[in-house]
This record gives structure tokens, C-alpha cells and sequence, in this order.
């Protein structure tokens, strides 16, 4: 696991401190971020020496919302031989204040992101290697804005992006789907003995690499809110959400036969349930996920009809 270094902290006054402890409760704004020593040059502190220094960042954007924005970006390091260069991806994320009120009592979506990496990385779960993360918060703890960086993965694909655009180019495109579904269940009932649930997965946070083998290795991203859960009936709970959200992004949807794959590398159930019963629960929370069951259609007939009236509603702000 690389360690992580405490650069600076900082006050609204711009005062420094390198102790790493948070700025007086009196001030606006408390900012701290860390950087792994394993990529500190690539970030060094006479660049990088205040936490707005992350953001805006030169780059290709990978995506932009009003609330998060995605950007690629390609860093330089100059040895006595040559350069070498390294893309990163760094992930900002912005709380308007009714979402901020949520924030209080919780790490921010960054750091979360960046310990669960981490975690992965040192339980032998492939996963993007997390490079740094950064979090500002009030003077009353709500958390404003925060960041992660993370190292980019060249030569990769996503699981999603696999299916719809690289599984017809083979034609043993069968037996690949297979091999992967296998694998994930095996990184699945890892994941799940250890009680640890990473509520983000999709197929899109899964990536290939490299795409051409037959059995590529697959490599977590975006675990913003994965957790541990140590008791039952939560832990049974999470462990549908975390198979039906996987196992339900799936296109085609899986058939009969993927599911006998994918449970191939998964049983037996690592939260002692029966063969039985686990399919069971997750048949269901696969529905859920395509909103095939009543209610979860019912649910995504109102977040649609929600989000339709926040979209009518910014393009008549926007129009004034």
C-alpha cells in the first residue's frame, strides 16, 4: 500500500501548516489535501503547495456536470537521463448547499474513494492506483468541494464500452463474456467474505486491460461510497445492491448461462446464505435494477419526472 503524506493545511488567512491538523473552527473554510509519496514528483509542492491548486487543471475533459467535472491530465517529470510523463485523472466534485447539509458527520466522497482504493489495492483486488485527494469543508464541517486524483489506466476499456463496441470484433465473444463474469465472481465473493460493499458497481466502473487477452484483468474504479458492513441483515442487503447493480448493467441482459458463470466464481455464498437463496435475492435485485418490478418502475417514473422538471426549470433560469 503507498503511503500517503500530509502536504499542507490551510486557513482562510492562506496560513500553512504541515502538522496535517485541521485549521480553527473560527475561520470560513478548513482545506487539507494529501499526495502519495509513490507520486509526489509528478505533483511537487512548489506547484501544488494550496488545495485550489487541483483544480482547474489543463486537460481533456472527460465529463462535466454542474456538480462534478472529470479531466485528464498528462504530468511531466525530468530525471538527469529524460522525461517521463504520466496521465492522471482528477475528479472534482462541488456541494451546492442543499446536498452539503447531507455532509457533516461523513469523510467527502474523495477520500472515501481514495481509503477504498487503498483497501482494494491492499486486499489484492485490482484497482486504479490512488495518487492524492483533497477535501474543504465550513466552519460549521459541511463539506464545500473535494477532489481525488487517481492514476489513468492506458490501453483499457470499460466493461460497458466492452460489450457494445469490442465483444462483436471475436468470435469466441461467448466464451470472454464467460471469463469475465467468472472473474467477477471471484472479486466479488472476495469482497463480500471481508464484508466489504462497493455500491457503485457497474459495468462502466469495471475496466479491461489489456483488451486483446482472452482473460484481461479487470480493475475497479469510481468507489466513492464502497463501505464495510459487518452487520447480517445490512450486509445481505448491500451484497443484492452490489451484484444486481452489476449483473443488471449488463448488455445483452445476462441469460440463464451467464448467471451459472458468474456463480461459477461466487459460491458459495460468502454471507453463508444457500445456493438457493442467494440466486433468489439476487434474481430480484437484478429486476430492480432494469425496473422490471412494479415498485422499481414506479420509483423510476418519479426520479424521471423529477429530473425533467429540474432540467425545465435551469433552462428557464438560464433564459432570463
Amino acid at each position: 500500500m503507498n503511503s500517503t503524506t500530509p502536504r499542507v493545511s490551510m486557513d482562510r488567512d492562506g496560513k500553512v501548516s504541515a502538522s496535517g491538523k485541521r485549521a480553527p473552527l473560527g475561520t470560513v473554510t478548513r482545506r487539507r489535501f494529501y499526495v502519495s509519496d509513490a507520486f509526489a514528483e509528478y505533483f511537487p509542492a512548489h506547484e501544488f503547495s494550496y488545495y485550489r491548486d487541483f483544480f482547474g487543471l489543463p486537460g481533456e475533459t472527460l465529463k462535466q456536470e454542474r456538480r462534478t467535472h472529470v479531466v485528464l491530465v498528462r504530468r511531466t517529470v525530468m530525471d538527469e537521463a529524460d522525461k517521463h510523463a504520466c496521465l492522471f485523472v482528477v475528479k472534482c466534485h462541488r456541494y451546492p448547499i442543499l446536498p452539503r447539509l447531507r455532509t457533516g458527520f461523513r469523510i467527502s466522497k474523495a477520500e472515501n474513494e481514495f481509503k477504498s482504493l487503498l483497501y482494494l489495492r491492499s486486499a489484492g483486488v485490482p484497482a486504479v492506483e490512488p495518487v492524492a485527494f483533497g477535501v474543504e469543508r465550513t466552519a460549521a464541517g459541511l463539506v464545500r468541494s473535494c477532489f481525488i486524483v487517481t492514476r489513468y489506466l492506458e490501453a483499457a476499456v470499460n466493461l460497458a464500452d466492452w460489450q457494445w463496441h469490442h465483444a462483436g470484433l471475436y468470435a469466441d465473444r461467448a466464451t470472454r463474456r464467460a471469463v469475465h463474469l467468472r472473474r467477477l465472481g471471484a472479486i466479488f465473493q472476495r469482497l463480500h467474505r471481508a464484508r466489504f460493499f462497493l455500491f457503485t458497481a457497474k459495468t462502466k466502473n469495471i475496466l479491461l486491460s489489456p483488451i486483446a487477452d482472452v482473460d484481461p484483468e479487470m480493475h475497479l474504479i469510481d468507489t466513492p461510497y464502497a463501505r464495510t458492513l459487518h452487520w447480517l441483515p445490512l450486509a445481505r442487503w448491500a451484497q443484492g445492491r452490489d451484484l444486481g447493480y452489476c449483473l443488471g448493467s449488463f448488455y445483452p441482459a445476462v441469460t440463464a448461462e451467464d448467471l451459472k458463470s458468474f456463480y461459477e466464481g461466487y459460491l458459495p455464498d460468502a454471507l453463508g446464505d444457500s445456493d438457493e437463496q442467494l440466486q433468489r435475492r439476487v434474481l430480484h435485485a437484478i429486476c430492480v435494477q432494469q425496473n422490471i418490478t412494479p415498485l422499481a418502475r414506479s420509483v423510476n417514473t418519479v426520479k424521471d419526472y423529477l429530473r425533467r422538471r429540474r432540467r425545465a426549470r435551469r433552462l428557464r433560469f438560464a433564459q432570463r
